[in-house]
This record gives C-alpha cells, structure tokens and sequence, in this order.
C-alpha cells in the first residue's frame, strides 16, 4: 500500500472523482480520496491522498490548506452555475468599460472576509440532497451564506477578446471559497453581470502546480512514489515531531498517554506553538498523533501527550 500525498495537475474537462478512479484503476490502490474538489471547467492542483494518509485530512489545519487560484471573469452575461458551462440567465446590453478606479473598487469590496452565497450547482448538501442534484431536478434550492476569507485580489489583465471583455485575477482565498461565485459577486457590483470562463487552481497550502503530477502520467502508470509531487505520509503534517523510545511502543498501540520520560528527542521547523505532536518510532514511522492537555495530578502537576490518532502496524 502506498501511503501519502500526491499533487495531481487535473486537466480541464474530467471531473475530481475521475482522477480518483484513474489512481484506483491503474495503481490499484483502493482507497484514496481528494481533499477539496476541483470543478470539471477547472484545471490545476487537486490533491489526493492515498492509504494511511487518508486519515490525515482532518489534522490539516484549515490555514494550510489555503488556496491561489488564476481566474478569468468575463463580464456582461450570468450564467445559472455562475461559470460557462451553465444557461445564459441575463445579457447586460449596456457598456461594461470601467476604469481602474472602479474595477478595484469591485475587487477590493470582496477583499477579507465576506459571506459568500455558494453556486445553485455545487455539491454542498441541502436536507441530504446535493444542491446541483436538486436544481437539475427543477427542485427549488435556496443555499444560505457562508463566511470566507479573500486574502488578495490582484488584477493580472483587463482586456477584450471575441468582443468579451474579460478580466484575468489571481486570487488568495481561504479554503472553501467558490471562484465562481466570486465572479458574480464582482459582476454584480459592477451593475453588469459576469461568470466564470477560466479557472487555473495554482496553490493548495505547501503544494503547486509547478511540480504537480500530469494526468497523462497517471494514464501511462508512470510511478509517482519518488516524485517531487509525491509527498511521504511522515512528511504530510508539519506539526512537531517527537521520537518515543522502543519501550513505549506497546503502550502508544494501545493508546496510553505518553510522559517526558518517554520521549527520545523533538523535532520542529515551525516557529508557533502547537499543542499537537506526531509522534515517531525510533525507526522514524508515524505512529499516532497525541494533543498536550494538561492533567492535574496532585503530586506532580504533570503534562502529559493524549492520544488523538493511533495508527496501527497494520492498518491500510
């Protein structure tokens, strides 16, 4: 079993879960899933993970998994999915030349935090149901504003092609922020209308696209494991790492609490306090994910590691 992280460069036109499949069938890997999904119009970095790694998404703090995205807006014309692949909903007949004063004006109002309206069709769940399942069956889907955070908006281009006026963005954004909803947002503070037309996800956290994995490769069953876009499941999380003693092994399967006097050595790259620790054989396998809680204890005040995670010898 391979177990890890692997930067996928998924290509316009397939979907994320088709990339899942490709993994599944041509490596033979069963279970992996992907951390975020990348829209079929949308090219760029999905990530996914394979194996053990799998049960790691959840310790990924949402502040890693933040996004840089290339986006083009086209102004003038709404679509009911908010990019090009929907319906026409509304033509704006008048002009859409703005000056730079007020496109960065647009811009700069969803720059920070703001509660976005995610798209009719997307696969946020309404009572059970999806939203785009819903709106397909002609049901009525009224989806409620969630809060978001735009970093930055950089205006890269502001041009016309095919007689569109388009503008090329690069976006900052916090996990969970829907570029196309973006676009309409800009669009309608502009007072024209606008959609999605191009969307290149560049970064996810530490992970870009520079050095991705090709889904060409992925079809040829090229091997990834010693590809710079391939990262180890001891190397996933960037919170402290700490080397137990041999003795403590038993104990740590079992899900005991874990003392000084346990712990061989710490190691950290990260500056900022955390109170998560990935915990380490002497062999350098990860082991478990503990939490430091303190625990009173009338005679020595002591701290101690809980465990979180235990990842078992031979769990897959």
């Amino acid at each position: 079993m391979i177990d890890g992280c692997l930067v996928v460069y998924k290509p316009k036109g397939i979907t994320s879960h088709d990339v899942i499949n490709k993994i599944r069938r041509v490596y033979k890997i069963k279970k992996c899933g992907h951390a975020g999904t990348l829209d079929p119009m949308a090219q760029g970095v999905l990530l996914v993970f394979l194996g053990k790694a799998l049960k790691l998404i959840n310790f990924i703090p949402a502040e890693h998994l933040d996004k840089t995205y290339l986006a083009r807006i086209t102004l003038g014309s709404t679509t009911d999915s908010y990019d090009e692949t929907g319906n026409i909903t509304s033509v704006f007949e008048g002009s859409t030349d703005y000056s730079d004063d007020e496109l960065n004006k647009a811009l700069l109002k969803y720059t920070g935090k703001y509660d976005q309206i995610p798209p009719v069709y997307s696969a946020i769940k309404v009572q059970g149901k999806k939203a785009y399942a819903m709106a397909r069956a002609g049901e009525e889907v009224a989806l409620t504003a969630r809060p978001v955070e735009i970093n930055s908006i950089r205006l890269i281009r502001d041009y016309y092609k095919n007689e569109k006026h388009n503008l090329l963005i690069r976006v900052h954004c916090s996990r969970g922020t829907y570029i196309r909803s973006l676009a309409y947002d800009i669009g309608k503070e502009l007072g024209c209308g606008a959609h999605l037309s191009y969307l290149l996800r560049e970064r996810v956290g530490k992970w870009d696209s520079t050095h991705a994995f090709p889904y060409w490769k992925l079809e040829k069953g090229i091997p990834f494991e010693n590809d710079y876009a391939f990262t180890k499941f001891e190397d996933v999380l960037s919170f402290p790492k700490i080397i137990v003693n041999k003795e403590k092994l038993f104990a740590i399967n079992n899900g005991q609490s874990i003392t000084k006097k346990d712990i061989t050595s710490v190691e950290t790259t990260n500056k900022e306090i955390s109170n998560i620790f990935q915990i380490f054989s002497p062999d350098k396998k990860l082991i478990a994910i503990y939490s430091n809680n303190k625990i009173p204890n009338v005679s020595t005040n002591e701290f101690k590691l809980l465990p979180l995670r235990v990842f078992h010898e031979n769990e897959n």
